[in-house]
């Protein structure tokens, strides 16, 4: 009697656990479809992804349809998406059906990569260099996992990006064109109102140094001069217009340390504020409260990294903080440097909760020395926990 039981036992868990399994393909034959009942072009990348994919591990080529779910199929995008956020997704069976959910923007192509990934067998490298477990079946197990990217804007600057898009979907990046209006990321002042434009005839909205106004590539703008803030403030409206489907844009300093304004109303808001950032942030959080429903992301870079001592940035006032002056050949927290940046990120931190970090892998000064990546990682890893 007692071996009975523990038969029928194991019999019913045997049952049980292939009923919780869900069968993609079998014997190189597709057992699936990938439904995308949404007209989302996310959406539709995710599910040739995933086909694609398919098709080299098993040799099968499930159709993509755009209505009749039902049992055995692939949901792409639809589902639940409760407590998901911006590229957040959940991969959840349910009733013999599974669900790539979005929690927005690149979610479902996310979650097909984690699927493949995870779950799959495929390890992808750099530009078109991957491994496959490639298998006549494919069979998954029961799922029901989440997940939401710890950083909202992912950039990396490599070649791998311009060769392969796939690279670009598997490692979870984005580039400036995908953000921000006009394509204006960083060092754009002199982009928004250009000096050879503005410079002869009013010097005055351009950086005063040493006695005089010095308008050039390198200056910076005048930012306490109401001109300059109706100026700027009429050409950020017609980007956005030209550029109805971005929110963001970037409103930042030149490329160029030290060539802020001092005049006096500039220096007394920075004098106040213990440094540059002070008229730079009181700057922005006009141009914020101008317009309420967009994003404007500025540097914290060189002059300007450490934050203002009381005034605070708006929500919607983006601090790209930059860590170009940390030496390179330890984490940031092992050097004077690093350990100078960490204060500013700390200080930010404080007052913002709409940071992201530009972190430099690479030595700028010599190109071509092979760069310790593990070190960027572990810089990367410092600004998460900063962060969060």
């Amino acid at each position: 009697m007692k071996n009975r039981l523990m038969y029928l036992f194991v019999l019913l868990f045997t049952c049980l656990n292939l009923q919780a399994q869900f069968t993609v393909v079998e014997n190189r034959k597709p057992a699936s479809r990938i439904v995308v009942e949404q007209n989302n072009e996310v959406d539709r990348q995710a599910a040739s992804l995933l086909q694609d994919f398919i098709s080299q591990i098993s040799g099968a080529i499930l159709p993509i349809v755009d209505k009749g779910v039902k049992k055995g199929n692939i949901v792409i995008g639809k589902g639940n998406t409760e407590g998901l956020t911006e590229d957040g997704f959940r991969l959840k069976t349910d009733k013999g059906i599974l669900y790539v959910s979005s929690g927005g923007d690149k979610g479902s192509i996310y979650g097909v990569v984690t699927l493949l990934e995870e779950y799959m067998g495929v390890a992808y490298y750099t530009a078109h260099t991957y491994d496959l477990d490639k298998r006549e079946t494919i069979v998954l197990p029961e799922l029901d996992r989440a997940e939401n990217s710890a950083f909202r804007y992912r950039q990396m600057q490599c070649y791998a990006i311009r060769q392969d898009p796939v690279y670009k979907m598997w490692f979870r990046l984005e580039e400036p064109d995908e953000e921000f209006a006009g394509n204006l990321w960083v060092h754009t002042f002199d982009q928004i109102m250009p000096s050879d434009v503005y410079g002869k005839s009013h010097p005055e909205y351009y950086s005063f140094i040493n006695g005089e106004c010095r308008p050039g590539k390198a200056s910076q703008w005048c930012l306490t001069n109401p001109e300059v803030f109706e100026l700027v403030s009429y050409k950020i409206d017609s980007i956005f217009k030209a550029n109805p489907d971005r929110n963001m844009i970037s409103v930042s300093q030149n490329d160029g340390n030290f060539t802020n304004c001092g005049c006096p109303s500039c220096k007394e808001i920075d004098d106040r504020e213990g440094g540059p950032s002070g008229s730079l942030i009181w700057f922005l959080n006009k141009l914020a409260e101008r317009f309420p429903d967009k994003q404007f992301s500025t540097l914290a870079y060189l002059y300007t990294m450490h934050p203002p001592k009381t005034i605070k940035p708006l929500p919607n006032v983006n601090i790209m903080l930059c860590d170009i002056d940390c030496d390179r050949e330890v984490p940031l927290t092992d050097n004077t440097s690093g350990q100078d940046f960490m204060k500013a990120m700390k200080g930010w931190v404080a007052i913002s909760t709409n940071i992201f970090v530009w972190d430099y892998g690479i030595n700028l000064i010599t190109m071509f020395l092979h760069f310790l990546t593990f070190l960027s990682c572990k810089r990367i890893s410092s600004c998460s926990k900063s962060i969060m």
